[in-house]
């Protein structure tokens, strides 16, 4: 009897941990499965597909959609040099490190997304193609919904986190789909295992290309807000499936998953040909190719890189006036404003939240130095709305701010603060005012739903 108790428990026992160590995939609310055959569209397996999700860098693959087409229509080639502006250049990783006033070509920058996923090149890409990034990703949530991407929703190039950033798995699936579809003479660049640019080797985050029988792409992706994602494509015995896993835990069970829906697939094939034998029975509506386009509408074969060099020229005239100094007291003109709003289509929602609000967050290392304010003076409070990687940013963001909250009349300072870590934030603030002022403007700032907060300089013992 007490042999058998023992057994029980032992049974128990086992059952419990291996609940542990299975928990259901629901568990996981970042996760989602979706498997689809190809050519048909047949669903193989629907986990969650139509739940919300981050797409992290799988935001590429439309970026990289958008750009063949310029290709096609004629509007760039491979060769095309594509410049590099000091915000794409201020992307935080993973990045190329591309220098700003400097260009790439469009066949390395394609390279550059598919193999290192690089940030800045994805920026780079968008400011060429629209202008800016922003409109941008406007065009990417207009190309989405005529994909049939009903769910999905662009706000930045790269896939940086943006919480208003989102999609389903089952609208990746589609957009993959589309993308091998669409442009058969690119897609070979989606299995590259690795490229060289100066002078450096950079090798491929997606295993499964190297590893999986038949995989010949999609694209991986990361961020904490999302998981590990990865979209896939093999193709064995003539019959190539899409495979969509978001919300991974990991890189190597994201990939082990990916492994095992898939192999599931072609399983169900071999076992049921069947299930796909009407093959092309849903066949893809016919594209309007944008080379035909730009044949009927001579408008839109013009070049579309730096298109809106009107409004660059205002907002440059704009930031010129910030300075550090007393001529940021200078009023800007209606155009120069009109334009500054215009560029950051008057939310800065449309950047990606490492661009955003670095406030207090900011501060939590030792700066190197302070400065800009005499600390003697009883003007010496001023309130941040941000720590910005880029100076222009902090440029633009700062005079919406004072545009939002009706302070045009007063000082703005943007100026560089270098952490010990040798990193270098520029503070957007309003500048050299008493307490009393700092506490009301604030008050302001965030009536109109932006983000500040006030300090006092303080100064500091010399060493």
């Amino acid at each position: 009897m007490a042999r058998v108790l023992r057994c029980v428990v032992f049974g128990l026992m086992t059952v419990a941990l291996a609940g542990l160590w299975t928990a259901p995939a629901h568990a996981n609310s970042k996760y989602a499965a979706y498997v689809i055959h190809a050519d048909s569209g047949d669903v193989l397996l629907d986990k969650y597909s139509n739940q919300y999700r981050y797409p992290a860098s799988l935001t590429k693959m439309m970026t990289l959609y958008m750009l063949f087409e310029e290709l096609e229509a004629g509007r760039l080639t491979l060769e095309s040099k594509l410049k590099v502006s000091a915000r794409a250049a201020g992307q935080p990783p993973s990045k190329l490190r591309v220098k700003s006033g400097s260009t790439i070509e469009v066949e390395t920058a394609i390279k550059a997304l598919v193999v290192k996923s690089a940030n800045d090149v994805a920026v780079v890409i968008a400011e060429n193609i629209s202008g800016s990034e922003w409109k941008f990703a406007q065009a990417m949530t207009k190309k989405a919904r005529q994909l049939g991407m009903r769910r999905t929703t662009f706000r930045n190039a790269s896939g940086l986190p943006n919480r208003k950033q989102r999609t389903t798995a089952r609208d990746l699936a589609r957009l993959s789909q589309r993308v091998v579809q669409d442009f058969p003479q690119y897609y070979h660049f989606f299995s590259d295992k690795s490229f060289t640019w100066n002078g450096r080797t950079y090798r491929t985050h997606n295993a499964l290309v190297k590893t999986f029988d038949g995989a010949d792409g999609l694209k991986t992706g990361y961020t904490r807000m999302s998981g590990f994602n990865l979209a896939t494509t093999a193709t064995r015995d003539g019959h190539r499936l899409i495979g969509i896993v978001l919300g991974g835990r990991s890189g190597r069970t994201r990939d082990a998953h990916m492994r095992k829906i898939l192999e599931q697939g072609f399983a169900q094939i071999r076992r049921k040909p069947s299930l796909v034998a009407a093959l092309h029975r849903e066949k893809p509506a016919p594209r309007l190719k944008p080379t035909l386009v730009a044949q009927l509408d001579p408008v839109a074969a013009a070049p579309t890189v730096a298109s809106n060099e009107a409004l660059r020229s205002e907002i440059a005239i704009a930031a010129a006036s910030l300075t550090a100094g007393a001529q940021a007291r200078e009023p800007l003109t209606q155009d120069a404003i009109s334009a500054l709003i215009a560029s950051t289509a008057a939310v800065s929602d449309d950047f990606n939240e490492f661009e955003r609000f670095r406030l207090a967050s900011a501060f939590d290392a030792e700066p190197v130095a302070q400065g800009d304010i005499d600390t003697s003076s009883p003007l010496n409070w001023s309130v941040q709305i941000g720590a910005y990687s880029d100076k222009s940013l902090a440029q633009t963001e700062l005079e919406v701010a004072a545009i939002a909250a009706g302070l045009t009349d007063r000082l703005r300072l943007v100026s560089p603060l270098t952490m010990k870590d040798g990193t270098t934030l520029f503070r957007a603030r309003f500048a050299a005012i008493d307490e009393a002022e700092a506490v009301s403007m604030c008050a302001k700032i965030k009536a109109a739903k932006l983000k500040c907060f006030s300090l006092e300089e303080r100064a500091r013992a010399a060493h």
